[in-house]
């Protein structure tokens, strides 16, 4: 089809268009850890893929002090710069309540126990409250897991997001 034709609806359609657009880009800095370092280095040739630059472009006057990457350490060749993180999303799983429903007792005792152990105890209840997101290589381990207990169907979570990774 042409890419003219959202162009071609309502008004009110083209408007709610662009709403959910803007909304499911908008970059959240409540997600930034205190302790995540900013760039405001604006000559940097990397800066549209860096995520240290776009969390300082969204930083506001909330936080009266900053964690910054300091200009002095910075390279004059910013193509290869230690502190460069890439602006790449993942997508993240949240919620564990509901994993071992359909799970066999036998196995879903197991399960919990070797997933407690992995995690630890703290780590497997924030991801059971869904206060912390399970990244792709939790989903993997726990996928992992269901098979080595013989459980043939993917682990089912809460809800899952794109989000961006600070570590």
């Amino acid at each position: 089809m042409p890419t003219y034709i959202p162009y071609l609806c309502p008004v009110s359609a083209r408007q709610q268009l662009r709403k959910t657009h803007i909304m499911e880009n908008k970059f959240d800095y409540q997600s930034v850890p205190y302790e995540y370092a900013h760039c405001f280095n604006s000559l940097c040739t990397r800066k549209e893929k860096c995520l240290r630059h776009l969390v300082a472009a969204n930083s506001s006057s909330q936080y009266p002090t900053l964690r910054v990457v300091n200009p002095h350490c910075i390279p004059a060749d910013t193509s290869a710069c230690p502190y460069f993180c890439e602006t790449r999303k993942y997508h993240v799983a949240w919620g564990i309540k509901h994993l071992l429903d359909n799970v066999p007792h036998k196995c879903a005792r197991s399960i919990k126990m070797q997933l407690l152990a992995y995690f630890g105890r703290t780590a497997y209840y924030r991801y059971y409250r869904m206060e912390q997101g399970l990244y792709p290589k939790a989903q993997a381990y726990i996928s992992q897991v269901f098979k080595q207990n013989g459980i043939q169907e993917a682990p089912q979570y809460e809800r899952y997001s794109e989000e961006y990774s600070f570590y």
